[in-house]
């Protein structure tokens, strides 16, 4: 079995993210920022060539559309009934 990633193969400044998420929910982050931890990275992203060779995998939509479409589907299909325990 092939291990593949999905993604856009571009990497996102987590700031970035985390503001498309709060803008597309409505509601603010609660952030607490510890700086870098033990085995953090200063920056990744998908390597999606084992995608775009097996799959033919091209993404087309930009995560500043991505997000908000996302968190739509999600609150209509009520997914948050099937979230894992902690």
């Amino acid at each position: 079995a092939d291990v593949i990633n999905w993604g856009n193969g571009r990497p996102v400044i987590l700031s970035d993210f985390v503001r498309l998420v709060e803008e597309s929910l409505g509601i603010p982050a609660q952030i607490e920022s510890l700086g870098m931890q033990k085995g953090d990275v200063p920056k990744t992203y998908a390597d999606i060539s084992k995608a775009k060779y097996l799959l033919g995998y091209n993404p087309s939509t930009p995560i500043e559309e991505g997000i908000p479409k996302f968190v739509a589907w999600f609150k209509e299909h009520n997914a948050m009934q099937y979230r894992m325990s902690k």
